[in-house]
C-alpha cells in the first residue's frame, strides 16, 4: 500500500479514507466485522457526519421500555454492579440493551471520565446499527458474537471518542435477549475488558435459567474446576423431565442450538430410562453423568428445587463408572466421533514425515497445512507419541471454536478475583496444563490478532502470566500448529503477524486432500474393512467404487469414514455395497456418472426411503438407544432425531 501502518490509529484512518472517501474495501486494516457493519450502516442511509446520538427521548417511551424489559434488568443488574466495581478505575460505563438495541439499564460514575455517558446511554435510547451505525452493541446484535469497536471504527463521527466492548446475551430458549456493553472514552490503549464482560454475560444467562422455576437444574463441564462457575453448561428441566431451557455452553455440548428444545426431555436427551431422572429429582442419583466422544467426558452436579440443597459433586462416581464401563443408571451422552483415521499419516511422503519427526525432537515448531478432515490432529498426536514427551499431556486447542471473550483465560488461566464469576482460587489454562508435553494449536489462522501478540511473547520468553496475575509461569511444551488457511496470504493482508508466522513455521508439512491422493482406492478398502470391524464386509460394486473415486470429498478422510459406515449399515445382509447404499451428496456430486439403478431411478424407492430404513434398522440393532444408533450410522444425535421426526410424520416408526 506504499506506507507502513504500524499503529491502530493509522490503520483505522487509512481504512476510513478507503471506505468513505475512495469507495474501496479496506482489506486487512480493520476487522471484517467492522467493515460489514460500515456497509450495513451506509445501506441504512446513515452518513458519518449525522448527529443522532444526543436527541431527546419522551418519558412515555422510557416508561414503556422499562416495563417491557423489567425481567432482563432484574437478571442483569447484579452482574452489572459487579462489573462497575471491578472496572471503575478504568472509567468504564456498564450498559445493557434489549434485543432491539435499546438501552434498558446503564451504570456509570461521576466526573470527567464519564462525560456525556449519561446522555448517550439514557434508558430508552436506541443504539443499534439502524439508529447510530457501527458500535459495539450494534455489531454484537447483528453478528451474535462478542466484539470490540474502538475510536474511528465507529461509523458516526460524534462517537469516535469512545471505545466499547460488547457481548450478546441469550435467553433460555437460545434466542437473543440483549447485549452487555462496557464503554469508556478512548485513552489510546487496547480494550482488555472483553473477558470479564463475557463471563458476566454468561452469569446473566444462568440467572435467567434460575428464574424459570425448574424442578431440576443440571450443571456440567468437562473441566471439573469450572463446575459452579458461569462457564459451566446449565440445563433446566420441568417436573415431567421436559427441557425448559439451557445456556450456550449446554447447547453446544448437547447439540441443542440447531434443533431447538421443543419436545426434548431428560430421557430422550441422555438416552436413559425414566428412573434416572426420578433419582436425580429426588437426590438419590448415585452415578455420575459421562460424556463420551473420542475420550471427552464431563462431570455434573444436580440442583433439585424440591430439596433446596446442592447435591454433592459426582466427579469420583463419574470416574469410577468410566473405568468400570458400567452402563447402569448412567446418562451416557455420545455423539458421532470426529476422529480422523490414522491412514492420514500413512499417506504422507516418508521424507516429509521424517523431517517433521526430527524437527519435533529438536523442539523446532511444526506447522501442518491441510484441509479440514485430512488428519492434522492425527499427525500432531503421531509426533507427540513418537517423542520422549509421549508420557506427558497432549493438549489440543481449536483456535476457531473458542468464544472470543474467553480465549485468554482458556489459554493462560486466571487468578483468584481476576474477574466477576471466576472460580475461587483461579484456574490453570491450556498452556499450563501442557507442561512436559505437547501443545497443539489447531486452526491458528483464525486466532485473533490481539492474541497473536501474546502468543508470540510466550514463545519468545518461554513464560507467561495468568489473567489477573503477576507471577511468571514457565512454558514447557513442544508446539505444533495447524491450519487450513494460507498463512502467507493472511500475512500479506495484515490478518496474521509476520513475526509469529516465522516463529511457528520451523518446519511446514502439507497434508494432501483426499481427492489429490494417488492411494485413494487402497485407502477406501482399508477404511471399509476397519469400519466393518468383526462384522460382515460386503465388497463395493464397480459402480459404487467409481462414484467414491470420482467424488471430490470436501470433508476428506473424516467424511469418507462416515460415508463408508453408513453404506455398511444400508447394505446389511446384501451381497455388495451398491450405488443406492451411498448417501445423497456422493450420488448427486457425481450426477454425470451415476449409472441407472433399478428401483431408485425408476421412482420405486427414493434415497430418503433408503435412509429412513437405515435409521429404523440401526435403532432396532441398538435396542432403541439413540446415541448408539447415531454412532453406528456415523451421524450426530441431533441429525438422527431429525430423521426420527420424519419417520414419525410418515407413521413408519414401527411403534
Amino acid at each position: 500500500m506504499g506506507e507502513l501502518l504500524t499503529t491502530f490509529e493509522a490503520r483505522v484512518q487509512r481504512a476510513r479514507r478507503d471506505f468513505f472517501d475512495e469507495g474501496r474495501m479496506p482489506t486487512g486494516l480493520v476487522s471484517d466485522a467492522v467493515i460489514r457493519s460500515w456497509e450495513r450502516s451506509r445501506g441504512q442511509g446513515l452518513a458519518a457526519a449525522d448527529r443522532r446520538v444526543f436527541s431527546p427521548l419522551s418519558r412515555q417511551q422510557v416508561a414503556w421500555i422499562e416495563e417491557r424489559n423489567r425481567r432482563l434488568v432484574e437478571h442483569a443488574l447484579p452482574e452489572m454492579e459487579k462489573l462497575r466495581a471491578a472496572l471503575a478505575r478504568g472509567g468504564w460505563g456498564i450498559v445493557c440493551t434489549d434485543a432491539d438495541g435499546v438501552v434498558v439499564k446503564a451504570l456509570f460514575g461521576s466526573g470527567s471520565a464519564y462525560r456525556d455517558m449519561d446522555r448517550i446511554f439514557e434508558v430508552g435510547r436506541p443504539i443499534g446499527e439502524s439508529s447510530i451505525g457501527t458500535s459495539g452493541p450494534g455489531c454484537a446484535l447483528v453478528d451474535r458474537q462478542p466484539v470490540v469497536v474502538r475510536a474511528a471504527e465507529h461509523f458516526l463521527d460524534e462517537i469516535r471518542g469512545f471505545s466499547c466492548a460488547s457481548v450478546p446475551i441469550f435467553d433460555p430458549a437460545g434466542d437473543l435477549a440483549g447485549v452487555l456493553d462496557a464503554t469508556r472514552h478512548c485513552n489510546g490503549g487496547p480494550v482488555t475488558v472483553l473477558e470479564p464482560l463475557a463471563i458476566a454475560a454468561r452469569a446473566v444467562e444462568n440467572r435467567m435459567l434460575g428464574g424459570l422455576g425448574a424442578a431440576l437444574t443440571m450443571g456440567f463441564h468437562y473441566r471439573p474446576d469450572l463446575l459452579g462457575t458461569p462457564l459451566e453448561g446449565v440445563i433446566a428441566f420441568a417436573e415431567t423431565g421436559q427441557v425448559l431451557g439451557a445456556n450456550g455452553a449446554a447447547r453446544q455440548l448437547l447439540e441443542l442450538a440447531a434443533e431447538g428444545q421443543a419436545g426434548m426431555d431428560f430421557g430422550r436427551l441422555f438416552d436413559c430410562p425414566p428412573e434416572t431422572f426420578a433419582q436425580a429429582l429426588s437426590g438419590r442419583l448415585s452415578q455420575g453423568v459421562v460424556w463420551s466422544d473420542g475420550g471427552l467426558r464431563f462431570e455434573a452436579r444436580f440442583m433439585a428445587a424440591r430439596q433446596g440443597s446442592l447435591l454433592a459433586r459426582l466427579g469420583e462416581a463419574a470416574r469410577t463408572a468410566r473405568q468400570a464401563g458400567t452402563p447402569a443408571a448412567i446418562a451416557s451422552l455420545a455423539v458421532g466421533s470426529d476422529g480422523v483415521d490414522s491412514d492420514a499419516v500413512d499417506g504422507l511422503a516418508e521424507r516429509a514425515l521424517q523431517v517433521a519427526r526430527r524437527a519435533f525432537q529438536r523442539d523446532i515448531p511444526v506447522l501442518i497445512n491441510g484441509e479440514t478432515g485430512t488428519g492434522k490432529e492425527v499427525l500432531a498426536r503421531h509426533l507427540h507419541e513418537g517423542s520422549e514427551r509421549a508420557a506427558g499431556p497432549f493438549v489440543a486447542i481449536n483456535c476457531s471454536s473458542l468464544p472470543a471473550g474467553l480465549i485468554e483465560s482458556e489459554f493462560f488461566g486466571y487468578e483468584d478475583g481476576a474477574f466477576t464469576g471466576g472460580r475461587r482460587g483461579g484456574a490453570p489454562g491450556k498452556f499450563e496444563l501442557a507442561r512436559g508435553g505437547t501443545l497443539f494449536l489447531d486452526e491458528i489462522g483464525d486466532m485473533p490478532l490481539e492474541l497473536q501478540g501474546r502468543l508470540l511473547r510466550v514463545l519468545q520468553e518461554r513464560s507467561f502470566t495468568r489473567l489477573g496475575g503477576a507471577r511468571l509461569i514457565a512454558f514447557d511444551a513442544r508446539i505444533v500448529t495447524a491450519t487450513h488457511r494460507s498463512l502467507d496470504e493472511l500475512v500479506a493482508t495484515g490478518r496474521f503477524r509476520e513475526d509469529l508466522y516465522y516463529r511457528i513455521k520451523g518446519v511446514r508439512v502439507s497434508l494432501p486432500a483426499l481427492r489429490e491422493r494417488a492411494d485413494r482406492e487402497a485407502l477406501i478398502d482399508r477404511l471399509l474393512a476397519r469400519e466393518a470391524g468383526d462384522g460382515p464386509c460386503p465388497p463395493l460394486s464397480a459402480a459404487a467404487r467409481r462414484l467414491l473415486l470420482a467424488y471430490p470429498w470436501p470433508g476428506n478422510i473424516r467424511q469418507l469414514g462416515h460415508v463408508l459406515r453408513l453404506a455398511l449399515t444400508l447394505a446389511d445382509g446384501e451381497a455388495q455395497i451398491d450405488v443406492q447404499h451411498l448417501p445423497e451428496e456422493v450420488v448427486e456430486g457425481n450426477a454425470g456418472t451415476v449409472p441407472r439403478v433399478a428401483g431408485v431411478q425408476d421412482g420405486q424407492v427414493s434415497l430418503r426411503d433408503v435412509e429412513l430404513d437405515a435409521v429404523r434398522s440401526a435403532l432396532e440393532k441398538c435396542s432403541g438407544n439413540v446415541s448408539a444408533a447415531a454412532r453406528s450410522l456415523g451421524v450426530a444425535r441431533a441429525t438422527l432425531y431429525r430423521k426420527l421426526r420424519l419417520l414419525e410424520a410418515s407413521g413408519t416408526t414401527g411403534t
